[in-house]
């Protein structure tokens, strides 16, 4: 699914370049890569932002509801990426893959949640963004030399509790990697490489009306900031503040078949976002077995734009999948496409 970069003629490192040919066409490569990743965002990310994957959408529950899920508590694994008090009140053991595919990369999330009703809900995730590889060859013989590889990594361990009746309280710890490399002959081409810790709180509360409303905020990648081997300065993480609401609106007709309708919206306040972000989604199920999601993001830059997702869930196992449909999407004509498979037991 992944995309070949070799094409863009990005990254090459043949051994009769001058180191200083050598190390440009890695700095365009390296460049290039940033400014996608922040197009994806949809952002106007300051250049001085370590990090830059942390703002990218993930989960299709997530994306399909416009990411306005900060008050979400049906989550499951999916809020160790965007609210940990969502796990709280898992009453169930759930294993789960997320995956995604986009122009800039493919992404893929294990994800293992362990509830218990003494001591709350234990979870830990291992995430990988692979950028694709890219071909080192020799500029006069066109011979492949050797291989050039971009990854960001990410592993997280959440804890989350329910207090009372109403409130939901969670946190996650995440240690950041990022590493770009070249194996083989690579001339001058050099390793860049990095890693941080962050934290990440969270919380839900129930609110005492007559409609079921639920309100929560996160606070994400509170941290040090990144430092980059060799770099002169290290990166702030992207710091991201989340709002929202989530109501189940009661609608009679609904109710006799079985359906719910929830409605949800979310504000965000980032500096590596342009200063903010807003989203709304609608969750339509039926029997809680079938799920249509729909949503709508604006965002500064070209990250506004509409989303759409489907859910099957049947006994302990469920499917997810989303499309979301982006100014930057619309342009490379590919929207960005996310899969979540989970295991409830």
């Amino acid at each position: 699914m992944a995309r070949s970069r070799t094409r863009r003629g990005v990254g090459r490192a043949p051994a009769a370049e001058s180191p200083a040919r050598s190390l440009l066409g890695v700095a365009v490569r390296y460049v290039m890569a940033a400014a996608l990743l922040l197009c994806m965002a949809g952002t106007e990310a300051a250049a001085q932002n370590g990090g830059l994957f942390l703002l990218v959408p993930f989960g299709a529950r997530a994306v399909g509801q416009g990411e306005a899920v900060v008050a979400d508590t049906t989550l499951g694994t999916e809020g160790m990426w965007w609210n940990a008090a969502a796990l709280a009140r898992l009453t169930k053991k759930e294993v789960a893959i997320h995956h995604s595919q986009t122009v800039i990369a493919t992404s893929d999330m294990l994800t293992f949640a362990f509830p218990s009703k003494v001591l709350g809900t234990l979870a830990a995730s291992a995430y990988l963004v692979n950028y694709g590889d890219q071909q080192a060859t020799d500029a006069q013989t066109g011979t492949p030399v050797g291989t050039i590889t971009n990854r960001n990594y990410q592993l997280a361990l959440s804890y989350a509790t329910p207090v009372g009746a109403r409130f939901n309280a969670g946190l996650t710890y995440k240690f950041v990697m990022l590493r770009f490399q070249c194996s083989g002959v690579c001339g001058a081409i050099p390793v860049i490489s990095g890693s941080t810790s962050a934290l990440d709180l969270g919380a839900q509360y129930v609110l005492p009306t007559r409609l079921p409303v639920t309100v929560a905020a996160s606070v994400r990648n509170l941290g040090p900031a990144l430092q980059v081997r060799d770099a002169e300065q290290a990166d702030p993480l992207p710091r991201v503040i989340q709002l929202g609401a989530r109501v189940r609106v009661p609608i009679k007709a609904l109710e006799l078949s079985k359906a719910t309708l929830d409605v949800a919206t979310d504000l965000i306040s980032a500096p590596a976002l342009g200063g903010g972000a807003g989203g709304i989604g609608v969750a339509l199920g039926y029997r809680e077995q079938a799920f249509v999601r729909a949503g709508y993001k604006v965002q500064q830059g070209q990250g506004s734009g509409p989303s759409v997702g489907l859910g099957f869930q049947r006994g302990g196992f469920g499917v997810d999948i989303a499309r979301r449909f982006d100014a930057l999407s619309a342009q490379l004509g590919e929207p960005p496409t996310y899969v979540s498979i989970r295991a409830r037991f």
